[in-house]
């Protein structure tokens, strides 16, 4: 009886020490090596409404990207002189039969210039919330030759008229050039929608940096120089909305779209100047504005996984559309009295072309 009591003591013991180290001991790492990063990952959930999950094993939910941009920049009010018909040799006021040259909304002189996106992200641990930075440059560079091809007249457009008339020219020619800059930090929460489409609204804050500058040459019996600066900054609100179709062995199909509103300053100077001092004039002005501006895309996305599911390459391929509304602010002159001048009307600048990219997720 002794002895059974004996041996029931020590199975007793020895349970209860096999549950005391199985309830303090520490947990294996899911993601060691030769745990889960070794298996395929499973399928699933199918259920809606779900944080985006691109299928990745042991996710450090990191990943960044660059985009090489291949923009045609165009902005309207640049046009800098009026073709008067052959049958009217003169130029006084009212000019009729013109048409406007140089830079005009039909123009084909508009070039098309390089630009890139860079920036990064990471799914926050609360509800998979995702934050990311972006910094967008384009170059603007175009210009423009103008001659009156040995009949009728070429009028400036961005001189005051002498008098009652204006001066003809034989040839005219433009640069306009800049830099465009901007920087977006977006919150967003991606999620599924369903199994194959994925929505992301988006909020945050864009930065902006507009930079041009505008020359024109105007050629008679003396050259006569137009200069202008048209600079802007700004900082403000944007919003957001990216939709992506899921279409299988790593296709996909996106679109895109935004919207901000950005408070700024503009600092314009403009400037004439020849060697007889003749049609010279100087003007600056400084003022603080809100402008408008909005984006739109559309493409195609290719996805694939490397070392052992841990990676994605992502390669895009998408064309873009950026809408700056009211962006020259230039001065054009109306009367036969040189102060009357206004502001370029309609002046948007504008932005369309083809974006190439490389996304890496880990």
């Amino acid at each position: 009886m002794k002895k059974n009591n004996f041996l029931n003591k020590v199975l007793f013991s020895v349970a209860a020490i096999l549950f005391a180290s199985s309830a303090i001991a520490i947990p294996g790492d899911p993601c060691a090596p030769k745990d889960a990063c070794c298996e395929e990952p499973a399928p699933g959930p199918f259920a809606f409404s779900y944080p985006k999950d691109v299928g990745l094993s042991c996710p450090r939910d990191f990943y960044m990207h660059g985009e090489f941009l291949w923009m045609k920049p165009t902005e309207e009010g640049l046009e800098y002189a009026m073709e008067q018909d052959a049958s009217d040799t003169s130029a006084a006021f009212p000019l009729t039969v013109g048409k406007i040259k140089g830079f005009s909304a039909d123009s084909n002189e508009w070039d098309w210039r390089p630009g890139f996106r860079v920036g990064f992200g990471f799914y926050a641990m609360h509800d998979a919330w995702n934050v990311q930075v972006d910094w967008t440059y384009i170059k603007i560079k175009a210009d423009s030759e103008l001659s009156n091809g040995g009949t009728g007249q070429l009028l400036p457009l961005w001189l005051p008229p002498q008098g009652v008339t204006h001066t003809q020219i034989p040839n005219a020619s433009a640069r306009w050039s800049g830099d465009y800059s901007t920087m977006d930090i977006m919150i967003g929460k991606p999620y599924h929608v369903s199994r194959y489409y994925i929505s992301n609204p988006m909020f945050g804050v864009r930065a902006g940096w507009i930079d041009q500058d505008y020359h024109v040459r105007y050629f008679t019996h003396v050259e006569q120089n137009v200069w202008l600066k048209n600079d802007f900054w700004g900082v403000g609100l944007r919003g957001g909305y990216e939709g992506q179709f899921l279409l299988g062995s790593g296709w996909s199909i996106y679109g895109k779209a935004a919207f901000a509103l950005l408070f700024g300053k503009f600092d314009i100077s403009q400037q004439a100047e020849n060697t007889v001092s003749i049609q010279e004039y100087k003007t600056e002005d400084s003022f603080y504005s809100v402008q408008p501006n909005a984006e739109l895309g559309l493409g195609i996305n290719w996805s694939k996984f490397y070392h052992k599911n841990q990676y994605q390459i992502s390669v895009k391929v998408g064309y873009e559309f950026h809408q700056w509304w009211d962006q020259n602010q230039s001065r054009r002159f109306f009367d036969t009295d040189p102060t009357a001048n206004d502001t370029v009307s309609r002046g948007d600048l504008s932005f369309n072309g083809f974006m190439f990219g490389l996304h890496l997720e880990f």
